[in-house]
């Protein structure tokens, strides 16, 4: 007989069974600042279980057919699909998304569920194949995957990263992040009667426990998305034993516009590509440049635009909200902060920026865009992560590519203009991993994602993600010599 899932009971998940902690944690609803559901805290022991139970599984797991686990990726998928419900409304609770917008995250992870186990089965590459030698490459999976997840998306970023280990044959081990741990620990528990004891685990912790799993030498493979700081320091630890690495770090993403477009139609487009989540994505436009000609068309275009939207807390789970809180306190802190630096420079606010918290029994920040701030100000140069956008104008092509090339990160940009070839022109010199040309930042699952600069090491998704979870062995076998 089937149990429906407890939604309001979370445990971690070690070799196919929910196993409970001392210590336990309750994160934080950021539309109300209460406590939520008790989480347990993993230990070491956890993962030494985790590891040991992952090594056994990888033996049988990398072994079975890509058909078979194409069809346990199906039922994953499913399983996902009939607590759609359910999930949205815990992911609305843990990050504070309004509640249609959850039900996007929780589509967002079917369709990279659906993706993977579409994929056509990685085969050898001939390189060469004459009288004297065959020369290959085979693509086997690594082994044991730590993937280490961000609170911004916290579901859909960490199936991305179980959904491509898992059909290359490796095993997965899930550690949440601490602000987030629900969405994702839930569903590796709804899955476990789907997989193989010990194929995938998910274990929530301390602050100690992601250093001691990216230093563990039985660890082959961390998948981690999250923050530039973070990912130096997971790059650092990783370095004692080799380990592979696919690193998705921060970005200060820049939109350009060009005077071609019609600003009533573009500007609101924008305008959601650079508030959405209330700023938290990696990819959203975190700095717009509007070429003169059309500047304060589009800037009162996009000023309307985001006047018009409903913010405020996603208690309730009301669907009249576009933007709700930020997600914990220490990303609150960090946005007002870099408002506070705006208001004392005498920046102009074209929204928003004033002193007046209309929800102060949440971390809601109402939007704010500010006008045409100093290229070297704190909100041009820095990653707000958060509803606060600068806006500036341009005149010349090559002064505002070399100062939108002008910062350490290098993850996206979207250009906008009805001219293809001038948009081509633009898209080969941002020094970005990824451009979108007349369109908001929407990775999809079909599409490799990497970053340049100080935005990341390696990339994932689409079929060349798949190659991020394989060793290369190269086969030199030379024929032999035939006698007469």
């Amino acid at each position: 007989m089937n149990v429906a899932p407890d939604f309001e009971a979370f445990t971690n998940t070690v070799n196919g069974d929910q196993r409970s902690a001392l210590k336990a944690q309750r994160t934080i609803d950021p539309s109300t600042k209460r406590a939520l559901w008790p989480v347990p805290i993993g230990s070491t022991q956890d993962i030494e279980d985790a590891i040991f139970a992952a090594q056994h599984a990888f033996t049988t797991w990398s072994k079975t057919t890509w058909a078979a686990r194409q069809d346990v990726l199906s039922l994953m998928h499913a399983a996902l699909q009939a607590q759609r419900e359910n999930m949205a409304k815990l992911l609305t609770l843990e990050g504070g998304k309004p509640i249609q917008f959850s039900e996007m995250e929780v589509d967002h992870s079917l369709r990279f569920l659906e993706f993977n186990s579409k994929q056509a089965q990685i085969q050898d590459v001939i390189v060469q194949d004459d009288d004297e030698l065959h020369l290959s490459l085979r693509y086997r999976p690594i082994g044991l995957v730590a993937a280490i997840c961000p609170w911004n998306y916290p579901l859909v970023l960490a199936i991305a990263k179980i959904g491509a280990a898992l059909i290359t044959g490796n095993c997965v081990i899930v550690k949440p992040s601490p602000y987030t741990p629900y969405s994702i620990l839930k569903f590796t528990e709804l899955v476990q009667p789907l997989l193989p004891r010990g194929v995938l685990q998910a274990i929530h912790g301390d602050d100690s426990l992601g250093p001691y799993l990216c230093a563990h030498p039985r660890i082959q493979k961390i998948s981690f998305t999250g923050s530039t700081a973070t990912g130096k320091k997971i790059m650092s630890s990783s370095a004692q034993s080799l380990k592979r690495l696919t690193l998705e770090l921060g970005g200060n993403n820049a939109s350009i516009i060009l005077p071609d477009v019609d600003p009533g139609v573009v500007a609101p487009q924008v305008a959601l590509g650079s508030f959405l989540n209330s700023g938290q994505l990696c990819v959203a436009s975190k700095r717009i440049y509007v070429h003169q000609d059309i500047y304060d068309e589009f800037l009162r275009a996009m000023v309307d635009t985001v006047r018009s939207w409903k913010v405020g807390p996603t208690s309730g789970f009301v669907r009249d909200l576009t933007l709700g809180p930020v997600q914990n306190e220490m990303q609150f802190n960090k946005v007002m902060a870099i408002i506070e630096n705006s208001r004392a420079n005498g920046h102009r606010f074209a929204l928003g920026g004033d002193r007046d918290e209309a929800h102060p029994e949440s971390y809601v920040i109402a939007p704010i865009i500010v006008d045409r701030p100093p290229d070297n100000s704190l909100v041009v140069t820095s990653e707000a992560f958060g509803p606060i956008v600068p806006v500036l104008s341009w005149t010349d092509d090559e002064e505002v590519i070399e100062r939108v090339n002008n910062d350490v990160t290098g993850l996206g940009g979207a250009i906008w203009t009805s001219d293809q070839a001038r948009a081509q022109h633009f898209a080969d010199r941002i020094e970005t991993g990824t451009v979108w040309i007349n369109s908001i930042e929407k990775p999809l699952p079909q599409a490799y994602f990497a970053g340049l600069k100080e935005s990341g090491l390696g990339g994932e998704w689409g079929e060349q993600g798949l190659l991020a979870y394989c060793k290369v062995q190269t086969i030199h076998r030379y024929k032999p010599a035939v006698t007469i």
